[in-house]
């Protein structure tokens, strides 16, 4: 363990020997990690460690692991696969004692079809790409470095499958009548497709479903640009489809405090979500995006003060563990950018006062051995 964590250990158990701990495990996300390589991505990692974060949730692009289409998709040697950059995160990740929590998505060119990015491919295409994913991390495969890659235990299948911007079409037109919303249903194959050759892969991996954006309400017509099927509607739809997962991820960025936002989906809604959920299978929640912008931004009209943002990262994590059922809060992003500015962070890596706020709260919410390199 290096010197960095081992003290970052020690805050913790300075901290819980004035009280329990809390069951919810804190996690970080920074959304710049898959473009750095070499010395810029272990100073990227350094800076992660440098959070006392347990856990960090990674992007695993699609379409950059596999630009073209691979002859034996369900096996990650095949040449098609580039698998450099990730082999490099996951591995220096696991050195620092922090725990990848990997989502994968972006819809390659070849399995697209022509439709764009996010584009829903074949359940069948989606599924080999898993397994293989899952595969190459079940700390079974061989590294290049010598030894093997390590274990993820836990990997999310897509991100914000309920928004278009991830996954299109969420519904389909109808003149004269209620848009047909059919995001659930191709979901609900991918998913099922990835679990079976995921767990073929490694029965022990955690396959967590859902990665639900925050959408709170679905439009009776469907609209040209920008649909996304509602939180409630998306989990309804898949009840009817009743896909196989191990655990629920859900997005939230209230608009207003932690303890004080009510619409759906929020803290204070995520019962309502929760209870949608329990009606397919009884499972852990992970809450794998949340957070508070600083500043106007291309996707978040709502923001609020620098200090205010610190507050409610206590407030935060208040919530999370007043819900036995959260086991994992991810802040996300560590760093502003022009698109987003909801980092600990600003732009040019000087700290915000919700860095220390952060800090303070990973090291009272660490994660247990279970989920640890």
């Amino acid at each position: 363990m290096s010197g960095l964590r081992g003290l970052m250990v020690l805050v913790a158990l300075l901290v819980g020997a004035g009280g329990a701990q809390a069951a919810t495990i804190a996690a970080v996300q920074d959304d710049r990690l898959p473009n750095f390589g070499g010395q810029g991505l272990e100073q990227r990692l350094d800076l992660i460690a440098t959070t006392g974060a347990d856990v960090a949730r990674v992007d695993v692009l699609w379409s950059q692991v596999a630009p073209t289409r691979p002859a034996r998709a369900a096996d990650p040697g095949d040449p098609a696969y580039d698998w450099s950059r990730y082999d490099q995160i996951v591995r220096g990740l696991a050195r620092r004692g922090i725990a990848p929590l990997l989502d994968f998505y972006d819809t390659p060119r070849w399995a697209a079809r022509g439709k764009g990015r996010s584009a829903a491919p074949r359940a069948a295409d989606a599924g080999r790409f898993a397994g293989a994913l899952a595969r190459r991390y079940s700390g079974t495969w061989p590294d290049s470095e010598g030894g093997t890659l390590p274990e993820v235990t836990r990997i999310e299948v897509w991100n914000e499958p309920n928004i278009t911007r991830f996954l299109a079409p969420q519904c389909t037109p109808r003149r004269g009548g209620p848009a047909p919303y059919v995001a659930p249903r191709l979901y609900a194959a991918m998913l099922s497709s990835a679990y079976r050759h995921m767990k073929r892969a490694n029965p022990d991996v955690v396959v967590v479903a859902g990665v639900a954006g925050p959408a709170g309400g679905t439009p009776r017509f469907c609209p040209e640009r920008g649909a996304a099927t509602g939180v409630i509607e998306f989990v309804n739809g898949l009840a009817r489809e009743r896909p196989p997962f191990d655990a629920w991820s859900q997005h939230l960025y209230p608009i207003g405090s932690p303890r004080q936002a009510v619409f759906l989906p929020s803290w204070n809604a995520l019962a309502r979500i929760q209870r949608a959920v329990d009606r397919i299978r009884r499972v852990p929640l992970y809450v794998t995006e949340t957070g508070y912008h600083t500043s106007y931004n291309r996707f978040h009209r709502y923001f609020v003060s620098e200090k205010q943002q610190a507050d409610w990262v206590d407030e935060t994590f208040e919530a999370a563990d007043a819900r036995p059922r959260v086991e994992l809060v991810t802040w996300f992003n560590m760093q502003d950018n022009p698109s987003w500015t909801g980092g600990l962070l600003r732009g040019d890596g000087a700290r915000k006062p919700s860095w220390d706020r952060f800090t303070a709260q990973a090291a009272r919410h660490p994660a247990p051995q279970a989920w640890l390199p």
